[in-house]
Order: structure tokens, then sequence, then C-alpha cells
């Protein structure tokens, strides 16, 4: 077993349940916004044209991370200074390890024209993880 893995097991196992639970593709989904929906369903993104499709999803990341900045400070606001020092620490950690996650998804098809298009799609649905675990945080 790698290290890596050994310790996202021992991670997980002191997280609670509630934490652990990733939300499926249909939770994630769910989140996006209408002009999502809309302009991947009009225009050159509809017709699969790839820098179309990049464009709307570039505009959802930038409207997720202005709902994940909302729900980051909204949860700043009621913690303590040990929490907000522990949850800054915690967010930092984790936008290094969105970065390092989708670059490898999007590894996975270097030269293709895709591997952009994978690369944004995941940090999209990273964002609207993280904005939900966020939102339940403690």
């Amino acid at each position: 077993m790698r290290i890596g893995a050994f310790l996202a097991i021992i991670v997980l196992a002191a997280l609670p349940a509630a934490l652990q639970a990733e939300p499926s593709r249909k939770g994630i989904e769910a989140r996006y916004t209408k002009a999502y929906d809309t302009c991947l369903n009009t225009g050159d993104a509809a017709k699969g044209i790839t820098p179309a499709m990049r464009a709307c999803v570039s505009q959802e990341l930038q409207r997720q991370d202005g709902r994940l900045n909302q729900a980051y400070v909204m949860v700043m606001k009621r913690l303590s200074n040990a929490k907000k020092s522990r949850l800054r620490t915690l967010q930092r950690a984790w936008i290094k390890s969105r970065e390092k996650q989708c670059r490898a998804e999007a590894d996975e098809y270097e030269g293709g024209t895709i591997a952009p298009q994978i690369y944004i799609g995941c940090l999209l649905d990273e964002a609207i993880i993280r904005t939900i675990w966020l939102e339940s945080y403690k």
C-alpha cells in the first residue's frame, strides 16, 4: 500500500461520517446554475466545439468559486480564532490538493484537446464539493 493511500485511510477514519461522504454526481450537477446549462445547450457549445464548451465551464467555475468564497466567509464569521486558523490551514491544503488532483486527471489525456476541459471541469466539480463541505463545517 502506498504511503499516501495509507495516510488517506487514517485521515478518513478520523473524520465524522458526514464529512466523509462525497456528493454524488447528481448532487454536484444539481448545484450547476441555469446559466451553465443554457450555455452548454446553445450556440457552438451545443455543437460540441471545445473552446465554446470550455468558455461555459470557465464561466461556471467563476460562479461556483464565488459560492465557495461566500460559504468560506460565512463559516469563518462564526468560528473562534483557533478554529478560524485551523480552517484557513485546511483550505490552503485543499487548494493545493485540488490543483494536484485536477492536473493528474487532465494529464491522463495529455496532448489531446480534451485535457484542458478535463482540468477545468475537475476544478469546477471540486469547488462545488468543497462548498458543500463548508456548508456543513462545524
